[in-house]
């Protein structure tokens, strides 16, 4: 049972990673002072100060590139990197697996930054065409999805810690309602003819390449 829940908290963080990648981190820095959750010795750099202070700028950074929609769209392909890492990170630091054994650390990778990667993966699929609609008409849209993923990457980080089975049920909630999102936005997209990208119908103007449609 010990395992399971351990897992179910694993998960719950690498998904977390996905929406924003270093708020499942810096919470576990924070939590690891509360009685609710105690860092391994090797992960014990994460409750640095120093770490958890510049974990709190790269998060703000994170959300004031993501919320502008031009830097938004270079930031879902660059953010892959960091959040893999992250996912791979908060995984491991879960589980406790990052010793000699490598088969260990070939899970938590493929694991933690795996599942990080296929959130990320998911989450453009629902961002890119709401930038499209809606961030690129008003400013406050994108300010709001942002708080929004934020808000969903700090709630799976504290429940994976406090509560594993709700974290978990939080994940499939939020991957399953953003499959059917996904499916819906990309019912309604038409391929640009002059670059091939994807353009919601009735659009002016090519949201990629800038043509006039």
């Amino acid at each position: 049972m010990e395992t399971l829940m351990t897992y179910m908290a694993a998960f719950g963080l690498a998904t977390g990673a996905g929406a924003k990648a270093f708020i499942p981190i810096l919470a576990l820095g924070a939590l690891s002072y509360t009685p609710y959750f105690e860092l391994a010795d090797r992960f014990a750099w994460i409750a640095d100060p120093v770490v958890m202070a510049v974990l709190g700028v790269l998060v703000v950074l994170e959300l004031v590139v993501d919320a502008h929609p031009d830097l938004g769209r270079f930031s879902d392909l660059v953010s892959y990197l960091p959040k893999i890492v992250a996912g791979f990170i908060g995984f491991a630091a879960v589980t406790g697996r990052l010793d000699s054994d490598v088969a260990q650390l070939g899970a938590s990778g493929v694991l933690g930054g795996g599942t990080a990667a296929g959130v990320h993966w998911l989450r453009n699929r629902v961002r890119a065409p709401f930038r499209d609609l809606a961030e690129d008409a008003h400013e406050g849209a994108g300010k709001l999805a942002t708080l929004t993923e934020a808000g969903a990457s700090a709630t799976m980080a504290g429940t994976a810690v406090v509560a594993p089975p709700v974290s978990m049920a939080l994940a499939l909630v939020f991957v399953g309602g953003s499959l059917a999102v996904a499916r819906r936005a990309a019912g309604r997209r038409l391929p640009c003819p002059h670059c091939g990208g994807e353009t919601r119908p009735g659009a002016i103007v090519c949201p990629h390449c800038r043509h006039d449609l």
